[in-house]
């Protein structure tokens, strides 16, 4: 073996080496960022809630005060969108025997869990509820819940329930079966079950957690090989999302930038931004892409 085959081999094992290196920095800062997780953080949430039967089902139980609710089903990230493409991703969908449809929302920054945004929710999740002619009247309950790290309304109160009424019947319950609820994620009562769910969702480490649904998920999630692998994974994945985010919202503001102080055509703005030109015609009929 020559002294050219000998340095090229030296150079591939010193390359291989830098790799694996770089791999088990990687994986070590992903575990660090895992094990400050809470429930109250997206990645966290979602591990915990995703097609999980029983946690969901305690999550709701405790919500609404209620033992005999039965989830049959529940998926998180789900995709909604309007028949004008406004799109909305939400965080749990979870039905119930009856056919009763949970929304929940986990919101850190209370100022973006706004009236406008809960009724929005409830609308995109309505028009799911009943099939081609059915009655209106077999129209099940839904639920619309955000769960928000702060107090939403400052008022110190476990929850905030939010019932459509008439007015003129002096606050009459309207009963259209719509309900939206606010769960105040700053609630530390820990000898109610509110503020002991908000306790568990603000833990960082398994052992804390109260619920022994929560915790046992939690501990998996956090503390073994194959939760671990889940969680780097998800870590991974949201990190691509949220750079396809950033990179789709600095499209949209250079799109509108062009369309408001250039003559260029929407054709032309949407070959240079690249961007559907349906997107870019929303955009310049001052719709929200």
């Amino acid at each position: 073996m020559n002294k050219e085959v000998l340095r090229e081999n030296k150079l591939s094992e010193a390359a291989l080496q830098q790799k694996m290196l770089l791999e088990q920095q990687d994986l070590q800062d992903k575990l660090q960022r895992i094990a400050k997780m809470r429930m109250f953080d997206d990645t966290l949430m979602n591990a915990v809630f995703d097609s999980r039967i029983e946690e969901t089902q305690v999550l709701i139980q405790i919500i609404l005060g209620r033992d005999d609710i039965r989830v049959i089903s529940t998926k998180t990230q789900e995709e909604f969108i309007n028949v004008y493409g406004r799109r909305v991703t939400l965080d749990i969908i979870a039905r119930d025997a009856d056919n009763k449809l949970y929304n929940i929302e986990v919101q850190r920054d209370k100022y973006k869990a706004p009236p406008q945004r809960a009724r929005f929710h409830a609308a995109v999740t309505d028009i799911t509820l009943l099939k081609d002619r059915q009655p209106f009247k077999e129209m099940p309950d839904r639920y619309t819940i955000f769960i928000t790290e702060e107090d939403k309304f400052d008022k110190g109160l476990p929850m905030y329930h939010i019932e459509n009424t008439i007015t003129e019947l002096g606050d009459e319950p309207f009963q259209d079966g719509g309900h939206i609820i606010y769960v105040n994620g700053e609630y530390r009562d820990l000898a109610t079950p509110i503020g002991q769910l908000m306790h568990d969702f603000a833990c960082t480490q398994a052992r804390d957690i109260l619920n022994p649904v929560l915790r046992e998920r939690v501990r998996y999630l956090k503390e073994s090989e194959g939760g671990n692998a889940e969680m780097c994974e998800l870590v991974e994945e949201y990190a691509e999302k949220r750079a396809k985010r950033r990179e789709m919202q600095v499209k949209l503001e250079l799109a509108k930038n062009l369309i408001e102080n250039t003559d260029l055509s929407l054709e032309d703005i949407a070959k240079n931004v690249k961007l559907p030109l349906a997107t870019v015609e929303e955009l310049a009929r001052g719709r929200t892409a």
